[in-house]
């Protein structure tokens, strides 16, 4: 039975666990697996890449991210003051929750409210689950492309 080597492309199935309860499949809504090369990083599974070595077609595996190599740790340098004139006016802004922050050329991104003073807000841009591990279950589907192409 063959087992995964760094560099083949693979396709998994896989379930995201975090510290917080939140919980994401590739399977939710009939999604179709993953493809993932193994031994390299994946934006949404980041520590996933490693940890495929020497899996067979067919296996599940457990696998635990710690933060640091899941969303990352808090970084304090992250939480800002920012001009209330980046939030559009009708937005609602509470303390604890999300909200679009104006970016350059027409662009937003997502934060979390920190603060919210008269001219200042006061936001977080770190990303909402930095600072969490991660359970990651893994079920390989298949190996596409073994490593060097053969």
């Amino acid at each position: 039975m063959s087992t995964t080597q760094v560099g083949d492309r693979v396709r998994a199935h896989y379930t995201k666990r975090l510290a917080n309860g939140v919980v994401r499949s590739s399977r939710a809504r009939g999604g179709a697996p993953l493809e993932v090369t193994v031994g390299s990083p994946h934006p949404r599974l980041a520590g996933l890449g490693s940890r495929l070595v020497g899996v067979a077609e067919g296996q599940t595996v457990t696998a635990h991210v710690p933060a640091e190599e899941a969303f990352g740790a808090h970084d304090p340098a992250r939480v800002r003051r920012v001009d209330r004139a980046r939030f559009a006016r009708d937005e609602p802004l509470v303390v604890g929750g999300q909200a679009r922050m104006r970016l350059g050329g027409g662009r937003t991104r997502p934060v979390r409210v920190v603060e919210v003073l008269d001219r200042v807000v006061v936001v977080d841009t770190n990303h909402p689950w930095c600072g969490q591990s991660v359970e990651l279950e893994v079920e390989l589907v298949a190996i596409l492309a073994p490593a060097g192409g053969a």
